[in-house]
């Protein structure tokens, strides 16, 4: 050990400020090290295959333990505050207690996170930052901290509505915030997003939790499951497996999934098995053409996907009573969510954008109606398709 690492020491032991049974202890050249970017040679990653900006690697895992009191030291010169109160704020609270030991004349300087960065260090030759432990229920940037709200909810004296909920009452809450999810995706709305993510992963928590309790699994057997899953299926990427093209990885991805049922003592029986019934209908639509195409039950040209659809619109109008109507109508469906992957594009998407659309104008539509002091029952149908005209420009416009 270094005699200037000694001196911290025992200046901050002197002073009651950490506890050596129990304390991490850094150098901050070695903390400050950025976290390395690979260069991509194959692949861009995300951000910039998308033209958002340039890549900047997570730093994985973050390198203090925040339950464990720390101490950073080393020369003065080496102490980039700016860039230590950057790490150190990707999760611990700005208003967390900090104190700075000086060497060689152990001066002490208390301060808070949110000050570390534009302190100016009085003249040392060495120093040390020591950085209490963190709170579990201060840890708010922490999955941690989660995990302890959602077990004070459903643990002894919690939350009497949460402990009397189960896995099946909370179905239609856990569909609920997934359908708001979607929504701020659709709006666009990264804030939004951000908040029904958070909806989403409290979910998974709370079912996780119950598990727990129940002795099925925890968070923890949900989190290795789908991390190990992800390595399985991309050997390309954690192992070294060549592909050419996306169809190959696809490819791959899909006899990677038989071999996991294979290990699990299952085979699927049909192409089209897998498929959640819960799907929304032409979601499910989709994913049935998708797999049947997949399995090379397809059109050899988008022509014949066309003349499908307008077979199908043919029979509908063919139709003699609502039964026969009604299964050429689903149909007719099918064959449009066909049409839509040979499009390459998301049918239920494409719909709900649509949904979206109408409702937009249909509101201008009543809009223009209230203005004129009108009921959209009293107008006529030559007025109405007006100002649908209208609000479709407007709507188009914007």
């Amino acid at each position: 050990m270094s005699a200037t690492l000694t001196a911290l020491l025992n200046a901050a032991l002197a002073r009651g400020l950490i506890d050596p049974a129990a304390m991490q202890v850094w150098a901050v050249e070695r903390l400050l090290q950025p976290p390395v970017a690979p260069a991509a040679t194959k692949v861009m990653p995300w951000v910039e295959q998308q033209g958002l900006g340039t890549y900047h690697p997570p730093r994985l895992p973050y390198p203090l333990a925040l339950h464990t009191p720390a101490l950073i030291w080393g020369e003065a010169a080496a102490f980039d505050l700016p860039a230590l109160a950057s790490l150190l704020l990707e999760r611990y609270p700005p208003h967390h207690s900090l104190t700075l030991v000086l060497a060689p004349d152990e001066r002490i300087v208390p301060l808070a996170l949110a000050e570390l960065a534009t302190t100016v260090l009085p003249v040392a030759s060495a120093l040390a930052l020591i950085v209490p432990a963190l709170a579990l229920e201060d840890d708010r940037r922490g999955i941690d901290r989660l995990r302890w709200v959602i077990t004070r909810l459903l643990g002894p004296d919690g939350c009497p509505w949460d402990v009397r909920q189960t896995h099946q009452t909370l179905r239609s809450a856990l569909l609920e915030e997934v359908y708001e999810a979607l929504e701020a995706l659709d709006a666009g709305d990264m804030v939004l997003l951000r908040e029904e993510l958070g909806d989403v992963l409290l979910q998974v928590a709370v079912h996780s939790e119950m598990a727990r309790q129940a002795g099925h699994f925890s968070l923890e057997d949900v989190v290795q499951h789908v991390a190990d899953k992800l390595v399985f299926r991309h050997p390309h990427v954690f192992g070294t497996t060549d592909v050419a093209d996306t169809g190959q990885v696809l490819r791959n991805w899909e006899a990677l999934k038989a071999q996991e049922l294979a290990a699990k003592g299952k085979t699927r029986a049909s192409a089209l098995d897998g498929v959640p019934a819960a799907l929304p209908a032409l979601a499910a639509a989709q994913a049935l053409a998708r797999k049947a195409i997949r399995a090379g039950f397809t059109w050899a040209t988008i022509e014949q996907v066309w003349a499908k659809v307008e077979e199908e619109l043919a029979e509908v109008r063919a139709a003699s009573d609502a039964t026969a109507q009604m299964a050429e109508i689903g149909d007719l469906l099918f064959a449009i969510a066909t049409l839509a992957h040979w499009l390459h594009i998301d049918a239920e998407t494409a719909l709900r954008e649509a949904n979206a659309r109408y409702t937009q104008r249909f509101q201008l539509v009543e809009q223009m109606a209230a203005e004129r002091g009108r009921a959209l029952r009293d107008c006529t149908l030559d007025e109405m398709m007006a100002w649908w005209a209208a609000a479709k420009a407007r709507s188009d416009g914007q």
